[in-house]
């Protein structure tokens, strides 16, 4: 059975409003597309999503009980009351912290802060922090990236005298914390037109209140490249609100005032340069969370609140290193956590992946989760064990919801929360393994083989006359790019190589020059340097990529930046050797008789044939399609592969088989007197087949079958290429002889695809593998050779009578093999 490793999608909106948004925003239709795929489309919500000023931002007090929390703080400042901001240990609540702190420092007011150690403490409030921030004299308490579903925490504070505003992001419980303040867009009863605020959203929300209320302007320079920062970093869509945040404070932050923010950029070399929301999630994100997964987030907080750039440039150094040293850790439990899968986890039959030890770091195995669901596409938890107990971080794939996974296994644990794609669990040691059982029962009864292919999504097809500098620069104003905002990415179909090369350290990299319709782009593939030997000139190739514009000496031309080569599935595989195997079956069964050139066949070309497959595949159900030509095949599955994971949900592609457990079926060299159709509504000879009797018989026995035949006068000429392309002349088979006829009376072993190398460059030849595989059976039928195949190695002793004179093109097997192309 075919597999595919990844699949493709378009988006398939309504574009009928294309040419309005074009003609009234000047964009290019492109341009056009993608506002509407990310849900702008018309042009009132296209100009809504382009228009990014910074006065653009929402009204506050808009919030559920924002100007309730507003007095409170005031009321705070007037009367000289102690304040305690209350925070995460995580990127989003160390600027959610450093936000307020930030504000609070130009305004006369007694206040501290208090971030909770992730190991000791763990996430919100806990009450030996209370008991701490009480003997401190605080009498109020704003949480911030927190507090939600602290019920009891909050009542606790209650009994102690001290008040709580509580400015959080997360999800809400069935009850509310008891406080002065629940200031949450995802509150029910809250009308704030954009949810999606992180949690430094909410917290620069306050601020915004009380500078309104005091009439004391934000520094915005200082603040708001901050809050961008937590914004990315805890995965938020950079559209709506955000997209304000992010695309002003990345505008602000080459120019920032923040001293620590300053000294950070510089210790991670991005000083003057351009900043993008990559830099924010990927280089400056990791670091102010490294400092809480190891314990000591205020770190982070400390270096935002720095007015000494000597001070600071320290402190971003420790979180420098300290990224580092989790790096360090990450890298040594994936090592191990790899070597636990290979022992054991059987990724055929495992639908999850769960590990444990007592070696993990607690605070770094979500990010190694997340790492090894990206790797296998799996859902993935492991656990750090400490003593009877264990803590857990899961991390999902799009098509399962692992909190409504672990929802079904709670009476195993101890406490659990979280999300779709990501939850964290406590659990006792002893049911590690029965969880372990159980998740995967569930997600073997949730999911179909098709959910466990990635599906990358496609904006849209791009033509030679799409590629123009106006076009990127277009694109380029739909920055910043996120969760919610996907950088654009296009499909570039058949597209030959018209010039290829490795690049950079190591030959790491890919450099390519594409050629469509004239038209010549050049492409930089990073990473897919190992392709340079698979993929040649002249290759027809469909790549994703995105645009860019390339700026080399002076000369400013559009580029591709190639994100994956949506043809690799079929260099990589075996499929060429599977198919040339299974086809060996239709040659069992040929026998001679006229070609298909002197008999009454309809060749007419009456559809579009791929495109009525993929649509009757798609669309309909109780389909069969009968392929035979390898090149159709290659087309058939490209098409597929770029349906998505629908069209493979329903579909079975498997040689000679009818696989009954799918609704439809396509169905490789079929022996036609072996298929069982009378189930199908649609039966599809989609080419002919190498038997022409066979297919003669079987059209005319199935005269009461809904057959639709899509051959073609071309398929003769197709099939003729095939049967050429795979039969070695008499000259090859010399070479390959040469090559063993020193060897007489020994044994010894080939691995084929290095051997091929070698006699194909020597002899400026291109023998294949299984072309190898038919001059060896032939070698054997005439007793030059014996052999077997075997874990990928040829096992071959030549034999004692192996100089005796033989005529190869006499013998019976070549005669025949020779034969074939006389009657297709």
């Amino acid at each position: 059975m075919i597999k595919f490793n990844k699949v493709y999608s378009l988006y398939k909106e309504n574009y009928s409003e294309v040419d309005i948004l074009c003609k009234e925003l000047n964009i290019s239709p492109i341009t056009a597309k993608v506002l509407i795929n990310r849900g702008f489309k018309n042009v009132e919500e296209g100009k809504e999503f382009l228009n990014t000023d910074i006065n653009n931002l929402i009204d506050p007090f808009l919030l559920k009980d924002m100007e309730q929390a507003v007095k409170r703080i005031v009321k705070a400042i007037d009367l000289g009351e102690k304040i305690c901001i209350y925070g995460d240990y995580d990127a989003d609540g160390v600027t959610s912290t450093s936000t307020i702190l930030l504000f609070l420092e130009n305004i006369d007011v007694d206040y501290f802060y208090y971030l909770p150690n992730r190991l000791e403490e763990g996430y919100g409030l806990n009450r030996n922090a209370i008991d701490k921030i009480h003997s401190l004299g605080a009498s109020l308490v704003i949480t911030v990236d927190c507090g939600i579903t602290n019920i009891d925490e909050v009542n606790y504070l209650n009994e102690k005298g001290i008040d709580v505003i509580i400015t959080d992001h997360h999800q809400c419980g069935d009850r509310l914390p008891e406080g002065i303040a629940i200031i949450n867009p995802n509150r029910e009863d809250c009308s704030y037109p954009f949810k999606k605020l992180a949690g430094v959203g909410v917290a620069f929300k306050l601020i915004q209140g009380l500078s309104k209320e005091l009439n004391i302007p934000i520094d915005y320079e200082k603040i708001l490249p901050i809050v961008a920062v937590g914004t990315v970093a805890d995965v938020m869509p950079i559209i709506g609100e955000n997209r304000v945040i992010v695309k002003n404070g990345l505008k602000i932050m080459a120019n920032t005032s923040n001293i620590g923010l300053k000294a950070l950029l510089e210790v991670v070399g991005l000083k003057d340069k351009e900043i993008s929301s990559y830099h924010l999630g990927f280089v400056l994100g990791p670091r102010l969370n490294a400092a809480g997964r190891l314990g000591a987030a205020s770190t982070g907080v400390e270096m935002f609140l720095s007015t000494d750039y000597e001070k600071a440039t320290l402190l971003a150094g420790k979180l420098d290193e300290e990224n580092k040293k989790r790096q360090e850790i990450e890298d040594e439990i994936l090592k191990e956590a790899e070597e636990l899968i290979k022992n054991e986890i059987d990724l055929e039959k495992d639908k999850a992946i769960v590990l444990a030890s007592d070696k993990w770091h607690s605070g770094i195995i979500g990010i190694c989760a997340s790492k090894l669901t990206d790797k296998y596409f799996k859902p993935t938890i492991l656990f750090s064990i400490e003593g009877d107990l264990a803590r857990g971080s899961a991390r999902s794939i799009p098509t399962f919801d692992i909190y409504d996974g672990l929802v079904e296994c709670s009476n195993l644990f101890e406490k659990f929360g979280g999300h779709k794609q990501a939850a964290g669990i406590s659990i006792k040691t002893q049911n590690i393994e029965v969880f372990r059982e159980k998740i995967n029962n569930i997600v073997e009864n949730t999911l179909t083989e098709a959910d466990f292919i990635p599906e990358i999504s496609i904006d849209s097809e791009l033509n030679s006359d799409d590629i123009n500098l106006k076009t990127i620069k277009e694109l380029k104003e739909l920055e910043p790019f996120g969760v919610g905002n996907p950088s654009p990415q296009f499909i570039y179909k058949n597209a030959n190589i018209d010039n290829i090369r490795s690049v950079g350290r190591d030959n790491k990299h890919l450099k390519l020059v594409l050629e469509k319709e004239e038209s010549k782009v050049d492409a930089i593939a990073f990473n897919f340097g190992e392709y340079d030997n698979v993929l040649r000139p002249g290759d027809s190739i469909n790549v994703i990529t995105t645009l860019e514009i390339n700026e080399y000496r002076g000369m400013i031309n559009p580029q591709f930046n190639i994100r994956e080569i949506a043809d690799l599935d079929f260099y990589q595989s075996n499929m060429y050797d599977d198919y040339h195997s299974h086809m060996k079956n239709c040659f069992k069964v040929s026998k001679k008789n006229h070609s298909y050139n002197s008999v009454n066949l309809d060749f007419s070309s009456k559809v579009d044939r791929l495109d009525f497959i993929i649509d009757k595949l798609k669309n309909e159900d109780s389909t069969i399609v009968l392929v035979f030509n390898y090149s159709n095949l290659e087309e058939i599955l490209k098409a597929i592969k770029m349906e998505g994971r629908e069209i493979i949900r329903k579909t079975s592609i498997t040689y000679n088989f009818n696989n009954k457990g799918k609704t439809n079926n396509l169905v490789i060299l079929p022996i036609l007197s072996e298929l069982k159709l009378e189930d199908y509504k649609n039966i599809i000879l989609y080419d002919l087949s190498f038997d022409k009797n066979n297919l003669f018989e079987f059209i005319d026995e199935s005269k009461n079958l809904n057959i639709q035949t899509l051959f073609t006068r071309e398929d003769i000429d197709k099939n003729k290429e095939l049967i050429n392309s795979f039969i070695p002349t008499i000259d090859e088979m010399r070479v390959v002889y040469k090559t063993l006829i020193s060897a007489k009376g020994k044994a010894f072993k080939i691995e084929p695809y290095v051997y091929l190398r070698s006699i194909n460059k020597k002899s400026a030849r291109n023998i294949t593998k299984f072309k190898l595989d038919l001059i060896f059976e032939i070698f054997k039928d005439i007793n030059l050779i014996d052999f077997v195949y075997k874990g990928k190695f040829y096992f071959i002793k030549v034999l004692e009578n192996s100089n005796e004179k033989i005529d190869i093109g006499e013998t019976s097997k070549v005669k025949y093999l020779y034969s074939l192309n006389n009657y297709i």
